[in-house]
């Protein structure tokens, strides 16, 4: 999937169910992340990049979930917070190496569970689970939860 269907597919979810909407920040220009690695003191992999080019954050509500803007991102421990389902539970980016598919691992800091391994995974399948499915993608085994 790319991208933009997933726009599409954000607009024609807010279009078809009751309370659901949904709102991106203004994309990045590819002269932004000069400034937020250096003050941050990392290099942001590619695939990343490219998510933050389009939309700098998301959120929605019905359920809630946020992707915060790159602006806002604090390294804390070789990990960045990026992201927060439901409010309370943050997922972050294990940024101490890059991962075999050549980004930053995408996990739950609380009990180290490995949610995926790139941004591309998470945009277009495991925020889908929670928006669509109420499965709770953080938890392990949250493929075997019923949905709320």
């Amino acid at each position: 999937m790319y991208i933009e269907n997933f726009i599409q597919q954000l607009d024609k979810l807010e279009q078809t169910r009751k309370g659901f909407r949904y709102t991106l920040g203004k994309a990045l220009q590819v002269d932004d992340f000069k400034s937020i690695e250096e003050k941050l003191e990392i290099s942001i992999p590619n695939k990343i990049k490219d998510f933050y080019l389009v939309a700098n954050g998301l959120i929605t509500n019905n359920p809630e979930f946020e992707i915060i803007a790159i602006d806002s991102w604090v390294v804390k421990s070789d990990s960045i917070h990026f992201a927060t389902f439901d409010q309370i539970n943050k997922i972050y980016f294990n940024i101490s190496e890059i991962n075999q598919a050549g980004e930053w691992t995408i996990y739950n800091l609380q009990d180290n569970y490995e949610i995926t391994l790139t941004i591309s995974s998470f945009w277009s399948n495991k925020i889908w689970q929670w928006i669509i499915k109420n499965k709770k993608i953080w938890a392990n085994n949250w493929w075997l939860t019923q949905t709320i």
